[in-house]
């Protein structure tokens, strides 16, 4: 598995979820991708209209702040893995 860093190697948005214990990268595109310390992807979802060819940054940061602030993601397995913190 990767690490974090090789993970977020060419984002283009990175953001902290403290709380949890979560990185979520924005490459461009429409995917938002939520890693563990680990590098884990634990999440990962699309944000904008994807008819168009990419969201935008703003969109994306938008989307980044809610998910950090509600702490709502759409977990890879159907839950967090073990090593997000819940609350």
């Amino acid at each position: 598995m990767a690490t974090l860093a090789e993970e977020l190697r060419g984002a283009r948005i990175v953001r902290r979820d403290a709380l949890r214990g979560l990185t979520l990268a924005w490459y461009g595109g429409h995917g938002v991708h939520a890693y563990t310390d680990s590098g884990y992807e634990a999440a990962f979802w699309n944000v904008g209209d994807t008819a168009q060819d990419n969201a935008s940054e703003a969109e994306v940061l938008d989307d980044m702040e809610d998910r950090i602030a509600t702490g709502e993601y759409p977990w890879a397995e159907g839950e967090p893995p073990a090593d997000v913190r819940r609350f």
